[in-house]
C-alpha cells in the first residue's frame, strides 16, 4: 500500500489514512456547499466504505501482505525455500557427516535425474523428496 512520490518516499498506513480523510473532508464540505446535503451524504458513505476496504486490505484480508511486512515476508519465503530445497538439504546432510562421498553423489545424481524427468513432463518439483518412499 505504500505510495511514493517522485522522490520515492514511502508512506505509513497512518499517513495514508490521514491523507485520505483530510481530502475526504475537503470533498464533503465542497459537495455540501455546492451540490447539497444528499450528495455530501452519498460521498461520505463512499469514503467510509473505501476506508473500511483499505483497513481490511492493510490487515491482511487481501492476497498481498501489508507494506511494512512485504520485504520481511519475501526474505522469510526465500529462506524457507532454501531450507526445503532438496539439494540444500542434501548438502547440509553431507556437511554434517551423515552421508559419505558416494552416497552424496548418488543421491545428487538421482535428484538431478528426477528433476530433469519432471521438467520434461512439466511437473512441479518443489515437493520432491530426497528419500524414496518404501
Amino acid at each position: 500500500m505504500a505510495s511514493g512520490n517522485a522522490g520515492g518516499r514511502e508512506y505509513s498506513l497512518v499517513e495514508l489514512f490521514a491523507m485520505k480523510f483530510v481530502l475526504a473532508d475537503v470533498l464533503i464540505i465542497a459537495l455540501l456547499l455546492l451540490a447539497g446535503p444528499i450528495y455530501a451524504i452519498l460521498a461520505t458513505a463512499v469514503i467510509v466504505l473505501g476506508g473500511l476496504l483499505l483497513w481490511y486490505l492493510a490487515e491482511g484480508g487481501g492476497d498481498e501482505p501489508a507494506v511494512s511486512e512485504s520485504s520481511a515476508s519475501a526474505a522469510e519465503s526465500d529462506a524457507a525455500a532454501a531450507e526445503t530445497d532438496p539439494v540444500t538439504t542434501l548438502q547440509e546432510r553431507y556437511a554434517a557427516g551423515e552421508l559419505s562421498d558416494a552416497e552424496f553423489e548418488a543421491k545428487l545424481d538421482r535428484l538431478l535425474e528426477a528433476d530433469e524427468r519432471a521438467a520434461d513432463a512439466d511437473v512441479e518439483t518443489a515437493d520432491l523428496s530426497l528419500e524414496r518412499e518404501r
